[in-house]
């Protein structure tokens, strides 16, 4: 049980890095907002990391204050990411607004040590993505039902936050991680080349000469 902790740490750490490299397929009006909601998580794996390895009081509490803001900041910046892939670009100074209360939002918080005030966010951009994912089903699917899934995963994480301990901090990196990876599959880019038929390539393979 010991090695529980930094396992589920390193795997939403790799999941961030992955997400961050797949992140370059997606949309460039998507692609800021999810590399951001990426770095984000990695921060968190790396803080929980850290409160392993030196498991004092300001470790846990800095390591504390860390998920708050991550949990109230890369949500919005994930929706942001659905929103301009399943409608438009949004507004820079619309996105700059809302991506500084929710880390207002967080850091009040951390401050307080109201964790409501962190899911906040959390619960607003969930709504906003079901709300994305309700007008994109008939065009598209598969991209609908992947970001309704990673939703769902990030309203489980803040729930089993909420309970508080190791174990909701471990099922936080567990759906956390899900729901990154979730949003990447929904959001990048499918490969539009045309597969071949097998007549059309045996009309395309060159005859050497007539018989």
């Amino acid at each position: 049980m010991t090695f529980i902790a930094p396992a589920f740490s390193f795997a939403l750490a790799a999941s961030a890095i992955l997400s961050a490299v797949l992140g370059s397929r997606a949309r460039p009006a998507a692609r800021d907002y999810l590399r951001f909601a990426a770095v984000l998580y990695l921060a968190l794996a790396l803080c929980d990391g850290l409160a392993f390895i030196f498991p004092d009081a300001a470790a846990l509490i800095f390591a504390d204050a860390v998920m708050l803001v991550v949990c109230a900041l890369a949500p919005v910046a994930l929706g942001f990411a659905v929103f301009a892939v399943f409608e438009h670009p949004p507004s820079p100074v619309a996105a700059t607004i809302f991506l500084v209360a929710a880390c207002l939002a967080g850091i009040a918080a951390a401050a307080t040590g109201t964790p409501v005030l962190s899911f906040a966010p959390l619960a607003a951009s969930v709504l906003t993505v079901f709300a994305l994912c309700a007008r994109r089903w008939r065009s598209g699917k598969h991209a609908a039902s992947h970001a309704f899934l990673s939703a769902c995963c990030l309203l489980c994480g803040a729930a089993a936050t909420l309970g508080g301990g190791a174990t909701g901090r471990t099922a936080l990196e567990l759906f956390s991680s899900a729901a990154l990876l979730g949003f990447v599959l929904a959001l990048v880019r499918r490969s539009n080349v045309p597969v071949a038929k097998k007549g059309d390539l045996r009309q395309a393979v060159p005859v050497g000469g007539s018989r």
